[in-house]
């Protein structure tokens, strides 16, 4: 068996800007530990057995800072190869891609493991667990996605039910029918999807056989697999020594922008799910990485030059310089060479509400850091 994982690092993390931005984005954000999301990613994905080559689809901008990212992490030297769109189209079409050029190079039964570049996942051995589970299934033919055990009533994920008539795969209790996936809910939805038991969130993560989700492409999504063959023909393999595709902006333009999920999760009758409880985080604002980090006796998380003083429940990053807070209660305070962030932490999510006001203004703040990265080093 041949697993080929798919690192897809397309999102903009506006919710956690200043250190987010569309030319720096969520996944080269540096966790306590020093290491980005991206480079825990690949290193999880890396780490599986029977691993051939790890593909990333990504932004042609961000080719050189992710590869830069994956030299300091991959010490196995995984093979690495890369398919870089001119703009993003969301997951639909990027993994249609991958699959195309996995089918090309690693044939008809490679098992894709797709995943988010962005996401935290904290127990690494739970998630292996969960892997092996679903390319058992993805062996069989399934669409495979992995459903995360709710912690709360949460709003901001979409959820997975399960499909309680059809019995579980092997008597597996975390292996199940998909009966059908369901929108972000209410709060009081939410509250009775978590006590059901019949409901998980939907992590983004997917496994599948190459001939399964091109056949399922094709029945569902024929528009996108058809302009991604095109776009890959007149790419080709631009570098080969780096396993570079880098696509045309003229034949990538009239690409769909939709997700996998309603492009093909939510019509097919052959999905599984692999229910996991593997540490798991989209990270999707200030306080979700808060909720996700160590903290102090005073359950505050801080990174850099940080002191409080009569100070609790806060997250406060110093990338410059010392930053004190006195006297608050959940708050969030982010500090970068050009911008402060100071924020309610129950208000996290409205972030992206400032990034917006920056976009339409003109301003660079939304698009760069004052250190700017190229091929041949940064400049300020």
């Amino acid at each position: 068996m041949k697993l080929i994982p798919v690192i897809l690092s397309g999102g903009v993390g506006s919710r956690l800007w200043p250190v987010s931005r569309e030319m720096h984005p969520k996944p080269f954000m540096k966790m306590e530990d020093g290491e980005s999301l991206l480079q825990k990613t690949f290193f999880r994905t890396a780490a599986l057995p029977n691993v051939k080559e790890v593909v990333t689809v990504t932004n042609d901008n961000l080719f050189f800072e992710t590869k830069d990212d994956y030299s300091s992490v991959n010490t196995s030297k995984v093979p690495t190869s890369f398919i870089l769109e001119p703009e993003g189209r969301n997951t639909a079409p990027a993994i249609a891609m991958a699959a195309l050029q996995i089918l090309k190079k690693h044939g008809n039964d490679a098992v894709m493991l797709v995943l988010s570049a962005d996401h935290l996942i904290q127990d690494q051995d739970a998630f292996q667990n969960a892997t092996s589970k679903a390319i058992i299934l993805a062996e069989q033919g399934y669409l495979v996605t992995f459903g995360i055990e709710p912690k709360h009533p949460e709003t901001g994920y979409g959820y997975i039910e399960l499909d309680k008539s059809k019995t579980t795969f092997n008597a597996d209790k975390n292996c199940h029918v998909v009966k059908r996936f369901v929108e972000k809910p209410n709060t009081e939805k939410a509250k009775e999807y978590c006590s059901s038991g019949n409901y998980f969130w939907n992590s983004g993560m997917f496994c599948f056989k190459t001939s399964t989700v091109l056949t399922e492409l094709k029945q569902h999504a024929p528009e996108i697999l058809r302009i991604a063959e095109a776009c890959l023909t007149s790419a080709g393999l631009t570098d080969q020594s780096m396993g570079l595709i880098r696509l045309n902006i003229d034949d990538f333009s009239g690409m769909p922008d939709i997700s996998i999920d309603y492009a093909l999760m939510e019509k097919s009758n052959n999905v599984a799910v692999v229910s996991c409880d593997i540490g798991w985080s989209d990270i999707g604002s200030w306080q979700s990485l808060w909720a996700v980090s160590d903290k102090d006796a005073d359950l505050n998380v801080s990174k850099g030059d940080v002191l409080f003083e009569h100070t609790v429940n806060s997250l406060v990053f110093a990338e410059n310089r010392l930053v004190t807070v006195v006297g608050l209660d959940q708050v969030v305070v982010v500090e970068t060479a050009d911008a402060v962030l100071v924020a309610a932490a129950s208000q996290s999510q409205q972030v992206k509400a400032v990034v917006d006001r920056l976009h339409e203004s003109g301003r660079e703040e939304h698009l760069l850091h004052r250190r700017v990265y190229r091929p041949w080093g940064w400049f300020e």
